[in-house]
């Protein structure tokens, strides 16, 4: 891993603060903030750290679909519960030290561009409690909850589609375990570039800054654990898994980092399937 300087760190985290609401929890932040690219090239992946962000992006042009699935993570400490979310627009969230989230999702732009096209899952921990929540975000729009809940163990596929006819894009969770679908509305975006397409473990931000991480253990992603349901994009009128796009297109490997440099979420290699992965929990 490249270790970029605590300084740098420290200038990244306030200027990628300003691009959240406060009294959200958002699930995105300016990525040319927040990333940085490594020199390491592997097997046509490069590797790459993000302050929130720990997973695979493919960066290309007129990126029109993105679909992604994944294991709803248990909380590793105390006890999980699955319900509806308590609302974060009222006093906002992160208000106490035993406070941590995280947010598992696919989409389309946000690793190099202003704006962002996504869904998934929210994990919110207070007091050793774990809570879960579906929700989609067209930011810089505040994210959109849904009114049911998963449950830790349900496979969850993503799907985040863009129409050309109309210039909507269209965002779905669909619970496999339980049948529960949740779709936005189509929804015009002014200033997507359609530049990049996301499969992504996250520590979510409020006006604050970017929020303790809570400790997921492992996140699995892809059909290795979610049968028949892939993580694949359609990229410049090319459809493929994410190692099938690497062959024609930069995909990078993130790892999410602190100030310092060190570990707070690490990706694995892409499975032998080309197209699953897992991120691992290292700290808050």
């Amino acid at each position: 891993m490249k270790k970029i300087l605590s300084f740098l760190f420290s200038l990244l985290l306030i200027a990628s603060a300003s691009f959240a609401f406060l009294g959200f929890v958002q699930h995105q932040q300016h990525r040319t903030n927040a990333i940085t690219n490594a020199a390491d090239l592997l097997f046509g992946i490069s590797s790459s750290e993000s302050l929130n962000w720990a997973g695979y992006a493919v960066t290309g042009s007129n990126i029109v679909n993105v679909s992604g699935s994944f294991i709803v993570p248990s909380y590793s400490g105390q006890s999980s519960s699955a319900g509806p979310k308590a609302g974060h627009q009222g006093g906002g969230p992160g208000g106490g030290s035993t406070t941590s989230y995280a947010a598992f999702w696919a989409g389309i732009d946000g690793y190099n561009s202003n704006t962002v096209e996504q869904a998934g899952v929210l994990m919110e921990v207070q007091n050793g409690v774990a809570s879960y929540s579906v929700w989609y975000e067209f930011y810089p729009a505040a994210p959109v909850y849904a009114n049911w809940a998963p449950s830790p163990g349900d496979k969850i596929a993503v799907y985040v589609n863009y129409t050309a006819s109309n210039d909507t894009f269209v965002a779905t969770v669909v619970d496999i375990t339980h049948g529960e679908v949740y779709q936005s509305p189509y929804t015009s975006v002014s200033g997507a570039d359609r530049s990049s397409a996301e499969w992504i473990a996250e520590a979510p931000s409020s006006g604050h800054g970017i929020l303790p991480l809570a400790d997921f253990g492992t996140a699995d992603f892809g059909p290795s654990y979610v049968s028949n349901y892939g993580n694949y994009a359609t990229v410049n009128g090319v459809t493929g898994s994410i190692l099938t796009l690497s062959n024609s297109y930069n995909v990078y490997k993130i790892n999410m980092v602190k100030n310092n440099g060190s570990l707070k979420a690490e990706t694995s290699s892409l499975l032998s399937d080309g197209d699953s992965f897992y991120v691992t929990w290292k700290s808050s």
